[in-house]
């Protein structure tokens, strides 16, 4: 049988001997016309090299950028016959060049970011696909194997199509032949392709409630127990002002320095319980049913011999309506709570870890393509040579990049920061320039709440009004940056006194004023 001879691809070989790719870090905007210029001669490959990709997280891995951050990465490759002398590889032999972008699990397999049928499926290990040498394209991949017998290869595709992974394809990042001249002048067959490092792609797969390896957060773990207040434990706990009708004004009572640790507490709770757990919601039903076998004892009256019970469930709904919710009604305070048995407890605390896990699910949603904080991740090239003869297509793969990370959206990546020129507020001339470019379309209720007293606004007293006039606030723009930027300096004052973050986040360098040109 006929076979191709033998391809290489790689960084090229003007810049390095490397079977990987050459990632360079580049932040001037027309990036692409110079790299392209700069592969024609051993000069600019010079500057290739200092170009490359360099910066390292403080664990010593690769570390890219993204654009938010001014930096742009491109990768290089060449291909060439690994036969004598090393000839260039004939463009005119490759059906088409691209990229893989995989991430490093964490068994350190390596994942791909799989779609088929319109669907996002996420990333998934790639030994459902037939391991990392298997084709990207389904399509590809269902031709291994074939025997070139018709009625055999029918039934062999018949077979493939019903496996559930056998439409899955890896998302490829294209990579583009440099133009002619600069592949001329340089006698090399050049390849280059942008490294994304955002994507708005989001993965159909619901994002699952998982700790950090090597902690346990599950429902009878110490990390999720300990989290909770004594009462959701199954403990017994002391319960603030027993006998008292619970009114909406111990809320704020709560929230007082030197407030009492009881209330305070009970408060936290309920809020457990509401915010966390969703308990009092349309799906809390299995955490009050485990609630219910819970019975509190009530604050003897007089001429009473037997404490009077009432439900944990029915109470807790009744205390939530009034604290939580501000609503009206009577709700009086137990005596105590009393611990709960073992199978009781044990029954409460997966009822709240599976209500946990159902909201995270609708808080986190779905997860993005790079929303894994500190994944590390792998570029590998491939070329797909076009059929020869009685040589069949095949797919040619490089080494895989060395593991990088990206960069979080906040990091610095030393570029130079943005200025924005604020007004000078001593020009005389300066209001009859601004005039408002933004308006603001105020409802009657916010309106009539910021018309009133601005102590009562602050103190938590205000009152709003549904009844009234739509207003329309116009405002300057650059005034409202002038306001913001009063206010940030106020607040990094405040924030420097407990972070000492004034130094690394405000450097101000003074230079004279400009005059005006005449």
């Amino acid at each position: 049988m006929a076979i191709h001879h033998p391809i290489l691809i790689g960084t090229p070989r003007g810049l390095a001997r490397s079977a990987r790719p050459w990632l360079l870090q580049r932040s001037d905007d027309d990036f692409l016309p110079a790299t392209l210029n700069d592969l024609r001669n051993a000069a600019g490959r010079e500057r290739l090299r200092a170009l490359r990709a360099r910066a390292l997280d403080s664990q010593g891995t690769l570390k890219l950028f993204q654009p938010i951050q001014r930096q742009f990465h491109l990768a290089l490759l060449e291909a060439w016959c690994d036969t004598a002398g090393e000839p260039r590889l004939d463009p005119k032999r490759i059906q088409a060049a691209g990229m893989v972008l995989r991430r490093v699990g964490a068994d350190g397999r390596a994942e791909g970011w799989m779609k088929s049928g319109g669907r996002i499926h996420g990333w998934l290990p790639l030994t459902r696909v037939g391991g990392t040498d298997a084709d990207p394209l389904p399509g590809q991949r269902s031709t291994r194997g074939l025997t070139g017998v018709p009625d055999i290869d029918r039934q062999l595709a018949s077979f493939t199509r019903t496996q559930p992974d056998s439409a899955l394809e890896e998302a490829t990042i294209p990579l583009y032949l440099a133009p002619p001249d600069v592949c001329t002048e340089a006698g090399q067959t050049l390849y280059y392709g942008l490294v994304p490092t955002v994507s708005s792609e989001i993965s159909e797969a619901d994002d699952e409630l998982a700790a950090a390896p090597g902690t346990d957060f599950g429902p009878r773990s110490a990390a999720f127990r300990d989290h909770l207040v004594l009462a959701l434990q199954g403990q017994a706990m002391g319960l603030p002002r027993t006998g008292q009708n619970i009114t909406a004004a111990w809320l704020k009572d709560s929230e007082q320095a030197g407030a009492d640790a009881a209330l305070t507490r009970f408060v936290l709770l309920l809020r457990q319980l509401a915010s966390e757990f969703d308990a009092f919601g349309s799906a809390g039903a299995p955490i009050l049913q485990a609630l219910s076998a819970l019975e509190l004892p009530l604050v003897l009256r007089s001429g009473e011999t037997q404490p009077r019970r009432v439900r944990a469930d029915q109470f807790l709904q009744q205390a939530q309506a009034v604290l939580l919710q501000q609503q009206t009604g009577s709700v009086e305070m137990p005596a105590s709570w009393p611990a709960m048995d073992t199978t009781a407890a044990q029954r409460l605390l997966d009822a709240m870890h599976a209500a946990m896990q159902r909201r995270f699910a609708a808080v986190k949603g779905k997860r993005g393509r790079f929303d894994e904080p500190g994944a590390r991740y792998q570029l590998r090239a491939f070329v797909r040579l076009a059929p020869e003869g009685a040589c069949p297509a095949r797919i040619v793969w490089g080494e895989a990049s060395e593991p990088f990370v990206i960069a979080a959206w906040y990091e610095g990546a030393g570029a130079p920061p943005v200025q924005i020129a604020l007004p000078d507020p001593s020009d005389k001339g300066l209001l009859d320039a601004l005039k408002p470019s933004v308006a603001f379309v105020v409802p009657p209720s916010l309106q009539s709440l910021l018309s009133g007293s601005s102590k009562k606004l602050l103190d938590g007293e205000g009152a709003s009004s549904k009844f009234g006039l739509t207003w329309i606030c116009s405002f300057n723009i650059p005034i409202i940056t002038i306001c913001a930027f009063l206010v940030l300096n106020l607040f990094l004052g405040l924030f420097n006194i407990v972070f000492g973050w004034m130094f690394s986040m405000k450097i101000c360098l003074p230079f004279p004023k400009i005059p005006p040109k005449s």
